[in-house]
């Protein structure tokens, strides 16, 4: 959400506080672009035009990375800059805290801290970085496909990698092969398997008792033909788990996916499904 603030004519923003107070040249531009007579053609776009779309790529990227939003980060990139710097595809929650950290606020001022020059535009940026301070960075945009990409940022090190905490592979191996397992058995329609490994907790909240049969079964989770999920982007805790996976539903040249978030939780030394929203009761 962005408010205004006359007078500062500065971006800031918290992402823990989820919001961004923020002064746009665009609301201008727009005004100016309605009052303006036009001609027979569409007028090429302003300088003031061009300063408004650069801040509002910037900010869109910077929003991006203090929310961790990793899915929508490389369609921000030129592909020079993701080929240059060997950027991960996909991008997960751990490359991008190894990269940057924990982005805790950025400010800029769209008046001072923005140059467009030659096609190209910098962005100086203050960046907050949780346990590491503040520090002014470089941000550089460049006009490709249609919008302003990121062409390079000096607060990102793509080169440094997310070290494992002692037994962290191990245990995301764990909780890849009980995932694997689960699905496997819910495509298979293993009634009896699929509720020996879904949590107590699951099972008193949805009050389930025994197995299902299988045409209980049928009406609980349809026809599956496929799954999918990154085994990368698991995100670990002590005694927990979750990670998107995709299903597809469906019959052949029928077939719809959908993506949704599984929990997983550590029982007795076993690691069992807490939240499965691909079952609908």
């Amino acid at each position: 959400m962005m408010e205004s603030t006359e007078g500062k004519r500065v971006l800031f923003r918290m992402p823990n506080a989820g919001h961004c107070v923020a002064v746009l040249v665009a609301a201008l531009a727009f005004v100016l672009t309605v009052l303006m007579p036009s001609g027979c053609g569409k007028a090429e776009e302003t300088r003031e035009e061009s300063l408004a779309r650069i801040t509002e790529a910037a900010t869109a990227f910077l929003d991006a990375l203090g929310d961790l939003r990793v899915e929508v980060l490389r369609e921000m990139m030129t592909d020079e800059y993701l080929e240059n710097n060997q950027v991960p595809d996909p991008i997960t929650r751990n490359d991008l805290v190894a990269a940057l950290g924990y982005l805790a606020s950025y400010r800029f001022s769209p008046d001072r801290d923005v140059v467009l020059a030659d096609g190209r535009a910098t962005v100086t940026v203050a960046l907050e970085i949780t346990g590491k301070g503040e520090r002014e960075e470089t941000l550089a945009l460049k006009f490709e496909e249609g919008a302003w990409k990121v062409d390079a940022f000096t607060a990102l090190d793509w080169s440094r990698r997310h070290p494992p905490s002692e037994g962290e592979e191990e245990k995301r191996a764990e909780v890849e092969q009980a995932l694997r397992d689960f699905l496997i058995a819910c495509l298979d329609g293993k009634t009896e398997y699929i509720f020996q490994h879904l949590s107590r907790a699951y099972k008193e909240k949805h009050r389930l008792e025994k197995p299902w049969t299988a045409a209980e079964f049928s009406g609980v989770f349809g026809t599956a033909r496929s799954y999918d999920f990154h085994p990368e982007e698991i995100e670990l805790e002590d005694e927990s788990a979750q990670v998107d996976v995709t299903i597809e539903f469906g019959t052949r040249g029928n077939l719809e996916s959908e993506t949704s978030r599984v929990r997983l939780v550590r029982e007795k030394g076993a690691w069992l499904i807490d939240a499965f929203p691909f079952f609908i009761y």
